[in-house]
């Protein structure tokens, strides 16, 4: 057995299961794990298993879903961030298996991987400048075509809108902002919101425990981690985005396990593939429209 699941644990979680009369297809359906990831945690195949952090995860959640407190089986540990930061490039074989996506035999493979989310973003961001450069550029030549008089009366109303702009900028830190539609990648296990006039606001992120456990994890556009721990399903974490935050990534093992919301507004996970289901999701919050 791999040295991060011990024997006694394996032994532990299949008595578990037994003693509750689940069969592996039955707590397949409960953790939405695997049935052959399930077997290779009772039997401590570790060639089955799919590396250090989703070893855990799962047994973790096996454990919960049989009655045991994850947290009295396992020490809790400090997890490598390369690790974690590499199963973001998580992906999907043709066989349906969710690799972790590291391989240490091709190195220069995996720091390529490790550019694939901020290439995406460096996409989003251009995109989302040409859209802005395009209405400004249509609202310049509109006005442009205005006779004089209604440039006077634009210029007139110009002031009370901009002071009502810097009322609701000032009061969005403590209130719901609006999220707006959200752009989801299967394939990169990835959905993006991009938000308007939130960067000099502080925000504030919530994430709930629901139907089981899940790992949570929340870090900013320059790699910083704000929050990182394991989230049973009955807990409820709070984390503050500094104000300033251009991006903010959050990343959960279970998507199913977790309810989020940022300054209570509730964050939606559209279009996720149901069968099989993804195990590892990020959520990207572009602050900086």
């Amino acid at each position: 057995m791999a040295e991060y699941l011990a024997s006694e644990v394996s032994q532990q979680l299949r008595e578990a299961r037994l003693e509750k009369g689940y069969t592996i297809d039955q707590l397949a359906e409960m953790t939405k794990i695997q049935p052959r990831f399930l077997q290779a945690i009772e039997d401590g195949d570790q060639d089955v298993l799919p590396g250090q952090f989703y070893a855990r995860a799962f047994a973790k959640q096996f454990a919960a879903a049989v009655g045991l407190n994850p947290d009295d089986l396992f020490d809790e540990v400090e997890f490598d961030p390369q690790v974690i930061s590499d199963l973001s490039h998580a992906h999907r074989d043709e066989d349906g298996v969710v690799r972790a996506g590291v391989n240490n035999s091709e190195a220069f493979k995996s720091r390529f991987r490790g550019f694939i989310p901020r290439i995406w973003l460096a996409i989003i961001v251009v995109a989302v400048l040409l859209v802005a450069w395009f209405v400004v550029t249509r609202a310049s030549s509109g006005s442009n075509s205005s006779n004089g008089g209604n440039q006077v009366e634009v210029a007139s109303s110009s002031v009370p809108q901009s002071s009502s702009s810097a009322m609701v900028s000032s009061s969005s830190a403590n209130s719901g902002i609006n999220l707006g539609t959200a752009t989801t990648n299967t394939a990169q296990l990835t959905t993006t919101y991009t938000v308007g006039g939130q960067l000099a606001n502080t925000h504030t992120i919530v994430a709930k425990g629901q139907n089981g456990g899940s790992m949570f994890k929340v870090t900013d556009g320059t790699g910083k981690v704000l929050y990182n721990a394991w989230l049973n399903q009955t807990d409820e974490k709070s984390v503050e985005v500094p104000a300033n935050t251009a991006i903010v990534n959050i990343q959960v093992s279970q998507v199913s396990h977790v309810n989020l919301t940022i300054n209570n507004q509730h964050i939606d996970l559209p279009n996720l593939p149901t069968n099989p289901a993804p195990t590892t999701w990020n959520v990207v919050l572009n602050l900086n429209k």
